[in-house]
């Protein structure tokens, strides 16, 4: 198995609209976020709910994000935050220029979580098709920007 590191270690981060936090108010705990419109995730593999992984006071928690909206790509996740729809959970690389704009704002910045980022695995050259090689030459730049952005099908046009 080849592994491949696709972006440094990053933050995995809340962040909302300012319109979205002035509406329903910021949450002050991470149970806050039960009373809040959290912006879903589904794992394209299995179909489950990505539960977001938060540091509450030094410990490690799992929280399931009930709300409207369920998405299968990061990028719908920041889109729905940014036209105030709820709170996503998101990689901070992501939403830095959001943030730093004030387009976004972080929510509950001590719950964030150190990620040691993403990776791309696959089998050794023999074994691998096309497809995989044609992913590997368009490396570093490029997959780091699809792997930043959670974009599967960035992917799938340069292949």
């Amino acid at each position: 198995m080849v592994t491949v590191r696709l972006t440094p270690a990053f933050k995995a981060i809340l962040a909302a609209s300012p319109d979205y936090l002035q509406a329903r108010g910021e949450p002050e705990a991470i149970a806050d976020l039960s009373s809040h419109n959290c912006i879903g995730f589904r794992m394209l593999g299995s179909g489950g709910l990505y539960e977001w992984d938060l540091n509450d006071q030094g410990k490690d928690v799992s929280v399931r994000a009930a709300g409207t909206a369920v998405v299968t790509d990061a990028t719908y996740a920041r889109d729905l935050a940014l036209s105030g729809i709820g709170i996503a959970y998101g990689f901070e690389p992501l939403v830095r220029s959001d943030i730093r704009e004030g387009r976004l704002k972080w929510v509950l910045p001590d719950s964030a979580v150190e990620e040691d980022g993403l990776f791309l695995y696959y089998p050794r050259r023999a074994l691998h098709g096309a497809k995989t090689a044609r992913l590997h030459r368009y490396r570093p730049e490029g997959i780091r920007a699809v792997a930043l952005a959670g974009c599967r099908r960035a992917v799938a046009s340069h292949t």
